[in-house]
């Protein structure tokens, strides 16, 4: 089952500001017979300035409007999300129960005006396979084209469908320090994911390499 999608504008400082495009709720039981979630809210930079996601919070609501889980520290990706990006919150987690129509999803998002800088490493070679175990493999190399050595390089591969909608997500870190010019091969699985997601389901992708920068 899925929900629809919602939109809020929140504006931040002046230049900064940011809509809510997109929220989505996807459930599956898997072999075991354990209700899986696939949350995703779509963030859009619509102002003129960088912004800075950190973790969020989100609670997920039944048709009657009961709580059925609230989740925190949830992940937002890409790190720095530049004027005219979009950028996701994405969380798979289990429920305690199956749940009848459709999830409502009410995300507190952690979206400020960015004070780091929006460093992007280079990716290439990027492959989508299934993997036999895990969903959806995502292979290919990750280049330091900066002059600065970057450290704990996250790489996240955003998967979308046919009609532009995120479907998956998967993210590594790079464990060595990349200095300038370096370039590393990269892999990652999806970890819990709808059984509708496969490789040839993913139209498009995006794959976004950055260092992890903290902004308190």
């Amino acid at each position: 089952s899925g929900s629809g999608s919602s939109s809020s504008t929140a504006a931040t400082e002046k230049g900064a500001s940011y809509t809510i495009t997109d929220t989505r709720a996807v459930t599956w039981v898997n072999s075991i017979g354990t209700t899986w979630v696939q949350v995703i809210v779509e963030i859009t930079n619509d102002g003129t300035k960088d912004l800075y996601l950190g973790s969020g919070k989100i609670d997920l609501e039944d048709e009657t409007g009961k709580l059925i889980k609230s989740i925190s520290l949830v992940s937002e990706y890409p790190e720095v999300l530049a004027p005219g990006e979009k950028g996701y919150m994405y969380e798979e987690t289990t429920l305690d129960n199956p749940v009848e129509g459709a999830i409502k999803v009410l995300p507190r998002e952690d979206v400020r005006e960015a004070k780091v800088e929006c460093v992007r490493l280079e990716t290439s070679e990027i492959e989508i396979t299934d993997d036999k175990y895990m969903g959806i493999k995502v292979r290919g190399r990750v280049q330091n084209t900066t002059d600065a050595e970057q450290e704990l390089v996250e790489i996240v591969a955003l998967l979308f469908d046919a009609d532009g909608k995120l479907i998956a997500k998967t993210n590594t870190f790079v464990s060595d320090d990349l200095k300038p010019g370096d370039k590393v091969g990269f892999e990652m699985s999806g970890f819990s994911l709808p059984n509708s997601v496969t490789a040839s389901a993913v139209s498009s992708y995006i794959v976004y390499a950055y260092p992890n920068q903290f902004q308190f």
